[in-house]
């Protein structure tokens, strides 16, 4: 057995502290406050974490954290849009009666359905709610694919395997079972799967800091912490579609705005502004730990993948390849899951009527499997990015119709003219973003 270094004993000692209290500690566990910020924090969270320093030093440089500073205060902007929606255009938007929570069903399952259910007071904000309805569940066939295409990434590659067509059948796969459980018994008792590895994955996440840090902190002071000069492309405009199509490693926040049957609206926008600064954070910080190692590794963008953090990490301590292999597979699966319950909870009020709702799910993985079959995981990123977008476009157009006509609204004018400017821009991410390849 190989002797474990001093970053290994910090790695494995904060990943199990960590992960202890995430999993374990019951004040926090059974907390409502913090059950309303995991869920956006670990969609946030999920797999953007592992793909964005390879693509943005890869494509960026030495400009990654600024450039990664950029994307978060976009996102943020973009949950202030949904914040307001829920607030104020959620009362706007309500029926008299809601169907009834079903508790034996995936809550995000119920909590997409629920929103797609919801009608409008103001006809042009109905329009473009119901719109934006079938804008995320055209998001969340993509975002499924996506997920899982990581999945088998990391999967073959722990195997030194790089062939796409193992990885499109370990997904077709897996979408089949997801299917089959799905259409038989619903996807209610995937949930604690997926809690255990949102708790393994903040943990593995905190657990790669630590690792950084001291990395960072031992270079230094042995007087060998020298930054270089990374390769970056020239050509701004095609940058800037690249960033553009990247949008997705920092999307997840707008899972708040259908957890309504479970929280109230304050609490709801209240975490999931504390989800998105939690995850800025973490984002910053572990950016800028990684430009050292970035250095030290010699990555340039034509060798840098989308797996590329299990080899970096291992710069870091030796055991970190194993914990982020085994903990983007499950955090995947999870976050897989997790967007077919949403899917299919959309799903089944679009179809109301026309189809049993069990086969929202089938539906799901069909499509899901098309995808699959049709791109490959960089193009996948675009594509959620830019179905993202659309979505977060047609809710700009909603906070723009309720901030005319809902009561209580202060700043109408300047509210309107501010979700404007943000509603160009995410038509520019729908229209504009390109690959990271």
């Amino acid at each position: 057995m190989p002797q474990l270094s001093v970053s290994d004993f910090i790695v494995i000692f904060t990943m199990i502290a960590t992960g202890g209290v995430f999993l374990f500690y019951r004040p926090l566990v059974e907390s409502a406050a913090w059950r309303a910020t995991i869920t956006p924090l670990a969609s946030i969270m999920g797999s953007g974490f592992l793909v964005c320093a390879p693509l943005l030093y890869a494509n960026t440089g030495n400009y990654a954290v600024m450039v990664m500073a950029g994307l978060l205060a976009m996102a943020y902007v973009i949950g202030a849009v949904i914040r307001f929606n829920i607030r104020y255009g959620e009362p706007l938007l309500e029926t008299k009666s809601l169907p009834a929570f079903n508790r034996v069903e995936h809550h995000l399952h119920v909590g997409h359905r629920n929103a797609a259910h919801r009608v409008a007071a103001v006809e042009a904000a109905e329009i473009a709610e119901k719109i934006s309805h079938f804008a995320l569940a055209g998001a969340y066939f993509i975002s499924v694919s996506y997920y899982l295409q990581l999945l088998s990434n990391f999967g073959l590659h722990a195997f030194s395997i790089d062939t796409p067509l193992y990885g499109r059948v370990i997904v077709t796969v897996i979408l089949a079972g997801i299917a089959i459980m799905g259409v038989w018994r619903g996807l209610k008792g995937i949930e604690h799967v997926e809690e255990v590895a949102v708790g393994i994955n903040l943990a593995m996440i905190v657990a790669l800091i630590a690792g950084l840090f001291w990395f960072n902190v031992s270079q230094y002071f042995r007087g060998t912490w020298v930054l270089d000069t990374l390769s970056v492309n020239s050509d701004g405009v095609h940058i800037t579609r690249l960033i553009m199509g990247m949008l997705i490693v920092v999307q997840g926040f707008e899972t708040s705005r259908f957890l309504g049957s479970e929280h109230t609206a304050e609490v709801r926008i209240r975490t999931m502004r504390w989800a998105q600064i939690i995850s800025s954070v973490i984002y910053l910080v572990f950016l800028g730990l990684m430009a050292i190692v970035i250095t030290r590794a010699g990555h340039t963008v034509e060798d840098t993948g989308i797996t590329a953090i299990v080899e970096l990490s291992a710069i870091v301590a030796a055991v970190l390849p194993i914990l982020i292999t085994v903990t983007a597979i499950c955090s995947q699966f999870a976050a897989a899951t997790a967007d077919d319950a949403g899917c299919s909870g959309l799903i089944e009020t679009i179809i109301r009527g026309h189809m049993n709702t069990r086969y929202a799910y089938l539906m799901v993985s069909i499509m899901a499997v098309i995808l699959t079959w049709l791109t490959n995981v960089y193009e996948i990123i675009s594509f959620a990015s830019r179905a993202f977008a659309l979505y977060y476009a047609l809710q700009c157009v909603v906070a723009i119709l309720v901030a005319k006509d809902a009561p209580s609204v202060s700043s109408r004018g300047l509210r309107m003219f501010m979700y404007s400017l943000v509603l160009a821009c995410c038509v520019a991410v729908t229209l504009f973003g390109i690959p990271a390849e």
